[in-house]
């Protein structure tokens, strides 16, 4: 049965590869150039049956030539190599920094925790308590802080309060 199976297999593979033989097209078949991909579908459409018909129309005289490419459109370059990374910066708004400046003030390094601490500050104008209180705990255990877990709410709720709420 195995063999049967396995057999009929190679046929139907066989059948649809040889299938494909007439499929490839050749140098003489082409008559008309492609023109490159555009962005918009649209434009594509029309610029596809404006081009159609201008190639028959010139196929007497000369060759049609692709249009040129646009010049709003961006520049495809090549892969080159990066030699330095770029320098990444986050902008923060005007409040996010005041809240980020008030809690560094305040003695506490907030170096690479930046982001967390403005979730916690949202979730804390949304009423939460219990991510205050855990990324406080966080906080005071990565040594970022000498202040004690109550004054180190009290400091995340009063800024955050004033700042983003």
């Amino acid at each position: 049965m195995r063999k049967l199976l396995l057999g009929a297999l190679a046929v139907a593979t066989s059948v649809s590869l040889a299938a494909c033989g007439g499929a490839t097209v050749d140098s003489e078949d082409v008559t008309t150039p492609v023109a490159p991909p555009t962005s918009s579908s649209a434009e594509s459409s029309t610029e596809t049956s404006a081009s159609s018909s201008e190639t028959t129309t010139s196929q007497s005289s000369t060759t049609a030539k692709p249009p040129a490419p646009a010049s709003d459109q961006p520049e495809d370059i090549g892969a080159r190599e990066v030699e330095e990374v770029p320098e990444q910066s986050v902008q923060y708004s005007p409040e996010e920094q005041a809240f980020l400046d008030e809690v560094t003030a305040s003695d506490v390094n907030v170096d690479s925790v930046q982001d967390q601490l403005i979730g916690t500050a949202q979730t804390i104008c949304g009423g939460d308590t219990v991510t205050r209180d855990a990324v406080a705990g966080q906080l005071i255990e990565q040594g970022r802080t000498d202040l004690t877990h109550a004054e180190l709410t009290k400091l995340l709720d009063d800024s955050a309060h004033a700042n983003l709420c």
